[in-house]
């Protein structure tokens, strides 16, 4: 009877930590492939939804001369507003998050994050959440 309990506690022992280490590799790997998806393109607002309470609104950019990012390989990054710095992809816990640390042309600091709602080869939507509400950002590699 020992040896079964003990035998059972070393097996589930086991198991929980190669689910952990697993899902370590699994974060890591998610990292990674973002950092591909996301690097040596131009990234196109389309538009963008704005919550505020119980309101939605859609600010659409499509077909206008509008805002786009980009991000470099080397981690660098440029915008249309004429902002220049590095970001870098994380996962702390299950959200991937985009955080940018920029500077204007006249040398002001913008640090920016964003969750990552979904990132594909040519589609990408982040979200931001500040006091005033949530605002999901739909990017296109398509001009």
């Amino acid at each position: 009877m020992k040896y079964n309990l003990r035998s059972t506690f070393l097996s589930m022992l086991m198991m929980v930590f190669l689910l952990s280490a697993c899902t370590k590799q699994d974060a890591g790997a998610e990292v990674s492939l973002s950092y591909k998806m996301l690097a040596d393109k131009t990234w196109y607002l389309e538009y963008a939804l704005v919550t505020t309470g119980a309101n939605t609104v859609k600010k659409t950019y499509v077909g206008q001369s509008t805002y786009f990012i980009n991000f470099l390989q080397n981690k660098t990054t440029t915008d249309s507003d004429g902002l220049t710095g590095t970001y870098y992809v994380e996962k702390p816990g299950s959200q991937l998050l985009i955080q940018v640390q920029a500077k204007t042309g006249g040398g002001n600091v913008s640090s920016y994050n964003y969750k990552v709602v979904s990132l594909g080869d040519k589609y990408m939507v982040l979200e931001n959440t500040t006091s005033a509400g949530k605002t999901q950002y739909y990017y296109s590699t398509q001009k």
